[in-house]
């Protein structure tokens, strides 16, 4: 009797999926299981989607592999691995039935290669399919961007902000937008709310650059480090330089020079070059 105890409780311990794995899914049971791979991706569980997705690769019916084929590129975005994602989608049908989810990865993707008409086009189609996903709204706000199209920036931004009204990342990329467009007044004001919402170096770095553009003083906090306080400054310079107050910038560029951690020969030539060269550096900058 003991050995048959035994043996029962490690025929129990079996993982289901060995007992079951020849057997077809029927379309009810595929469903549920790809809805449990959207859910383990969504809460970032991506050890336990990619087990999910390689142990439903021999049980789906066929008419769900796509369906499985786009989850293990979206996966794949999820993890930074753009090539791998492409490749997943590139086994796709464009006419697959989500195209919420194949519209945002597919927009993801050109958006990585640069391609902005493509992204646009991809995010625009996604946006339709599921019109309250801020991250679709955003990328697709980022990607106007990079075309000048701000108008039409501002309105993707507008979007997304409604349905995630205090995430700090969706007010920075709008006060860009403000700014670019010349509305230095509504991109400060986004800017400051996002900085009371998450005091993170690049938003307070972006806030530096608006603010000192418009004459005020660099955000700086008794609870940054000087290395943080070096990037502010350095970003006030910037912003100084664009509103061509030279002499503003080369104070800002000294100032982030002695906060620094490490000589950095950059600041260095910023703070001591002449108010001309400063100029034509920075208008001549890649953005």
């Amino acid at each position: 009797m003991r050995c048959s105890i035994g043996l029962l409780t490690a025929l129990l311990l079996l993982p289901a999926a060995l007992v079951a794995e020849d057997r077809r899914l029927d379309a009810l049971e595929a469903d549920v299981h790809l809805v449990e791979v959207e859910m383990a991706i969504a809460a970032g569980r991506v050890t336990q989607a990619q087990s999910m997705l390689h142990a439903l690769e021999q049980q789906l019916p066929e008419e769900f592999q796509s369906r499985r084929t786009l989850l293990l590129a979206e996966l794949h975005m999820v993890t930074g691995d753009n090539k791998a994602s492409a490749e997943a989608m590139a086994n796709v049908p464009a006419g697959v039935s989500d195209q919420c989810r194949y519209g945002g990865i597919a927009g993801w993707l050109a958006y990585q290669r640069r391609d902005w008409n493509q992204a646009i086009a991809m995010l625009a189609k996604s946006v339709r399919a599921c019109p309250d996903d801020p991250g679709r709204w955003n990328l697709l706000g980022l990607a106007l961007v990079q075309k000048n199209e701000t108008a039409a920036a501002l309105e993707a931004f507008d979007q997304a902000l409604v349905f995630a009204p205090h995430n700090p990342s969706l007010l920075n990329n709008r006060a860009l937008a403000y700014a670019y467009a010349g509305k230095t007044g509504a991109a400060l004001t986004d800017l400051e709310r996002a900085a009371s919402i998450d005091k993170e170096t690049g938003i307070m770095a972006n806030l530096s650059a608006l603010r000192a553009n418009a004459g005020l003083a660099a955000p700086l906090e008794s609870s940054q480090d000087s290395q943080t306080q070096s990037i502010i400054l350095a970003k006030a310079g910037d912003g100084a330089i664009a509103a061509d107050r030279q002499d503003a910038a080369r104070s800002y560029y000294a100032r982030a020079l002695l906060q620094s951690e490490q000589f950095d020969m950059e600041l260095w030539s910023r703070a001591t070059a002449p108010a001309s060269q400063i100029l034509s550096e920075d208008r001549n900058a890649i953005p």
